[in-house]
């Protein structure tokens, strides 16, 4: 009656990807005024303009540009013109499905693995990335699923801790740009400045949470975010075989 409890549980975890703004791919850097408190983003000589608004819409115009609008080449794409000019650049990669290694159904075991994404924004008030799980509990099989990580309070745990008889699934974000709420102080988070790996952990939602971010354009290179997944079953809990799915939704969102 226990043989299938004695076979090995499969965990998958796929993405799904979401942009607030997207541009074209080709871009130009160009210089700006800036000093200790202001940045000029961008500007224009001209000898007038203002804002008009009613009740169903809302005009800014300048007067006195020459050669404004867009145009494009199967190289570049360029927005000529103080007001063409303040479209923002964002993107998100999409990383391969992430097959974490089989973990025991009778005896417990654990069993972890990486995701990655790599956010490029020219938006000088940076970003957020947020996570979220298509399902409550996140990851399940056709049978049973694993319960989702509640930390003891309102910060994320230091350590991932699954009591003997339940099965957790939970998440721990690594990146330069993580939230503080992830960094640590060498034992507690949200606390301090390390960002220590394989620490700070926290339970996905359908509710999106924000994992990273920067108040700064991070052209041209980007910055990464690395997510840390792991599956536990105490060793007096039976997680049932199977194949266990999580589809999660991660979001890049300029500020």
């Amino acid at each position: 009656m226990y043989k299938n409890f004695f076979r090995k549980s499969k965990f998958i975890v796929a993405s799904l990807v979401g942009l607030a703004l997207f541009g074209m791919a080709n871009y130009s850097l160009a210089d700006y005024m800036q000093g200790s408190v202001y940045r000029m983003q961008s500007d224009s000589l001209n000898f007038g303009g203002a804002v008009s608004s009613s009740f169903t819409y809302k005009i800014d115009d300048s007067l006195g540009e020459q050669a404004t609008g867009d145009s494009n080449s199967s190289t570049y794409f360029m927005h000529a013109g103080f007001w063409q000019m303040q479209e923002s650049y964002i993107s998100i990669s999409n990383p391969s499905d992430l097959v974490m290694a089989s973990m025991a159904g009778l005896s417990g075991g654990s069993s972890e693995g990486t995701m990655s994404w790599l956010v490029t924004t020219d938006n000088p008030a940076g970003y957020n990335l947020t996570i979220a799980s298509q399902t409550t509990p996140a990851l399940k099989s056709a049978e049973d699923s694993l319960s989702d990580y509640t930390p003891v309070g309102s910060d994320p745990d230091f350590n991932f801790t699954n009591i003997s008889t339940n099965s957790s699934f939970g998440f721990s974000p690594e990146g330069t740009e993580v939230l503080s709420r992830f960094k640590d102080n060498g034992t507690t988070c949200n606390l301090g400045s390390l960002e220590t790996v394989g620490k700070c952990w926290d339970g996905l939602s359908t509710t999106p949470k924000i994992i990273a971010g920067s108040s700064t354009s991070n052209i041209p290179s980007g910055s990464t975010a690395t997510v840390r997944f792991r599956a536990e079953s105490g060793a007096d809990h039976i997680q049932t075989s199977g194949e266990y799915n999580v589809t999660i939704v991660v979001t890049a969102v300029t500020l």
